[in-house]
């Protein structure tokens, strides 16, 4: 189940441009899938934010805020 949640990011990215947490957390809870509390939802979408950060596939662009790489 969490292996679509990095695709669901980046295609959010993508789409967008710029991205805040809190815009990140509601395009994640849109998703019928994903049925985590929210303080869970949180953790995962901080989680796989770090992970793509550390493959170079995006970057923050200030604080809260994100961006493709």
């Amino acid at each position: 189940m969490t292996s679509k949640l990095p695709t669901i990011i980046l295609n959010a990215l993508n789409t967008k441009g710029e991205l805040t947490l809190n815009e990140l957390y509601e395009i994640i809870g849109e998703h019928s899938e994903f049925t985590w509390e929210l303080s869970v939802r949180k953790h995962r979408v901080r989680s796989v934010l770090d992970y793509l950060k550390r493959q170079n596939k995006v970057e923050r662009s200030s604080p809260g805020t994100y961006k493709l790489a």
